[in-house]
């Protein structure tokens, strides 16, 4: 019997022990224990989703990964989407030895649709999600799930970047819990990241299908994870850095087109309307046009649009001052003014 057979049989018998002795100790004290006293008697159940695109090159690695969790109690949704390279035929393969793996396919849509499918798919308590390129630390579930509790509804780990091998940087944060406001506030101003991925999410907070952009791929991953934290309660980060993003050549991040670095301005405009519709918009103003400028800062590394093209343009005449600068990176801030004021002459250097 494979090994994640007997695991999820061992599982289930625990989990019945466990609702029962749950369900006794309700009746006879009328109310029911509380549950942090009620997570160590029930392990947490965490559904990975991991979109795949002709990732045929990282399929062991990201498996590899996955198996070596210290935590056990854990599902893996792969979503195939529309690969024409062999991604299918290894996922199956791999499947085939632990039924913890699970593989879905669909026609090409983007890792946003991707994403979709396997939220719709999983059975988690929480989520969590997972590039097929990157690695995780060991004790990446054990240390997460060890930080749940009612209160929080997004569990935050700080993350190394890696190339070639060596961590060229750390991003390690200063663990504390924030406010939805708090937390959104950091994001939408670059202090801390707006990537999916190195957290863990309450299932709760997927009920309500997300807002997809439509034909934008760059930055949407950001417009996800903003909507996210609109719907949270409280953000817990942690100083331990459990997720590995490895850096490659040929991602997405580092090919440069003027089509990418418009997708990347656009993902500033349909985050901007998403946030309208929140009551405590008017108390973000000022952090929103903190993020145009870090979007407009990213799409540079894209591409050059200039001062003249309609999406710089409006960033500029609503967003650039003063005020707005203050709230980004430092660094940040000399790299915009000089992008925008003379961006246009030092391109031609």
């Amino acid at each position: 019997m494979p090994a994640g057979a007997r695991l999820k049989g061992d599982t289930l018998k625990l989990e019945t022990y466990n609702s029962f002795v749950y369900e006794f100790l309700s009746s006879i004290k009328k109310v029911k224990p509380n549950w942090e006293v009620y997570k160590t008697m029930k392990e947490i159940f965490i559904s990975f989703i991991i979109p795949v695109y002709n990732g045929s090159h990282f399929i062991k690695q990201c498996v590899h990964t996955l198996l070596n969790q210290k935590y056990t109690h854990w599902e893996a949704i792969f979503i195939n989407d529309g690969s024409n390279d062999n991604t299918q035929e290894l996922l199956i393969r791999e499947s085939n030895l632990d039924n913890r793996i699970k593989v879905f396919q669909q026609t090409n849509q983007g890792a946003a649709v991707a994403r979709n499918k396997g939220i719709e798919l999983s059975s988690g308590d929480y989520i969590t999600f997972l590039d097929v390129d990157d690695t995780l630390s060991e004790l990446f579930l054990d240390t997460l799930t060890k930080q749940v509790s009612n209160e929080i509804d997004i569990i935050v780990c700080s993350f190394n970047i890696i190339k070639e091998n060596k961590i060229i940087k750390r991003k390690k944060y200063t663990p504390r819990v924030f406010s939805k406001l708090e937390y959104l506030k950091k994001v939408l101003t670059g202090h801390a990241g707006w990537e999916l991925w190195g957290k863990l999410y309450k299932k709760e907070l997927f009920t309500v299908p997300l807002i997809t952009p439509q034909d934008i791929r760059i930055g949407e991953d950001a417009s996800i994870f903003i909507q996210l934290i609109t719907r949270s309660n409280k953000i817990k980060v942690l100083s331990k850095a459990l997720y590995n993003y490895i850096q490659y050549e040929s991602s997405a991040s580092h090919i440069r087109s003027t089509k990418y670095a418009e997708e990347t301005l656009q993902a500033g405009y349909f985050i901007e309307r998403i946030l309208k519709n929140e009551s405590f918009y008017h108390m973000i103003k000022k952090e929103i046009g903190g993020m145009f400028l870090l979007f407009y800062s990213n799409s540079t590394r894209k591409g050059y649009l200039g001062l003249s093209h309609p999406l710089v343009y409006n960033i500029y005449k609503t967003y650039y001052s003063y005020q707005t600068l203050q709230t980004i990176p430092f660094i940040k801030r000399i790299y915009v003014t000089i992008s925008l004021l003379f961006g246009q002459f030092l391109s031609k250097l």
